[in-house]
């Protein structure tokens, strides 16, 4: 665990490692708030450091494992208010069933019962707008911090250019979601998983373009006649570590499949 300076922000880096894989996770803490709890795997590093932030509430930015860990243990032992998007209530109030390497990598989590967020959360000096950002999650919020031009966006940034998603994400709602958020006026994002980035707006942009353009290619070689599992082959022929371990939870072709889901049927 290591403790890194931002500003006003502390940034609480995480690794997490198994059978090769290296997965960096952050849990960030500004003004009284916190903001994920970070995985249950980390509990003996994160639960000391818990006890002696002066947390005043806490906001997960969705439900899943690696951001709401400790969640369960916040509540019984902090008892502050803990807040997630509305659909995700459903998701919290009970253990969830993981795939084996989700649980062997980031730990089981507890059921604990969260309140509903509301559409902007105020601590001492600092006002959160907060926007429901789906894609990775349907419950996915990010926080925009308006006047010092700040993005906490969860999961929504995570890599530049994704060659593979996991099965319950989709790219057309990525899109839309990062849309939404770049009509606002930020600078630098804060990412769960890639820390503080300095010109995050035009990175956040720059994916965006990334998956338009593979959405237009996806859908060209559709359209003239190619099935997904060749369209995988012709976009994206490597095979990587994660896409092994987690059993092909995560995919290439699961890219590919939530662009043409969208195009068969669309809203």
């Amino acid at each position: 665990m290591k403790l890194l300076q931002h500003e006003d922000i502390i940034q609480v880096k995480l690794t997490v490692s198994m059978a090769g894989t290296h997965l960096n996770v952050n849990v960030f803490f500004i003004d009284g708030l916190l903001i994920d709890t970070g995985p249950a795997r980390l509990k003996n590093s994160l639960i000391p450091y818990f006890k002696e932030l002066p947390i005043e509430q806490v906001a997960l930015t969705h439900h899943h494992e690696d951001h709401t860990g400790l969640a369960g243990w916040l509540l019984h032992h902090r008892k502050r208010p803990l807040y997630i998007h509305g659909s995700g209530i459903e998701y919290c109030l009970q253990p969830p069933v993981l795939p084996f390497y989700r649980k062997v990598f980031w730990g089981k989590r507890d059921a604990f019962a969260p309140e509903k967020m509301p559409g902007r959360i105020e601590t001492n000096s600092l006002t959160f707008h907060v926007e429901h950002s789906p894609g990775h999650a349907p419950d996915h919020v990010a926080l925009i911090d308006k006047e010092n031009g700040r993005l906490f966006s969860g999961d929504l940034y995570v890599l530049p250019h994704p060659k593979s998603l996991f099965a319950f994400e989709s790219v057309p709602e990525i899109i839309r979601s990062i849309k939404r958020l770049l009509s606002y006026d930020f600078e630098t994002l804060i990412c769960s998983h890639a820390g503080v980035i300095p010109k995050g707006k035009e990175k956040l942009a720059a994916k965006l373009s990334y998956l338009e353009e593979i959405r237009e290619q996806v859908l060209s070689l559709y359209e003239n006649g190619m099935p997904a599992n060749r369209i995988r082959k012709e976009l994206f022929p490597k095979i990587h570590p994660l896409q092994i371990m987690s059993f092909f939870e995560n995919s290439s072709t699961h890219l590919i499949t939530s662009i043409l889901a969208e195009y068969k049927h669309p809203y």
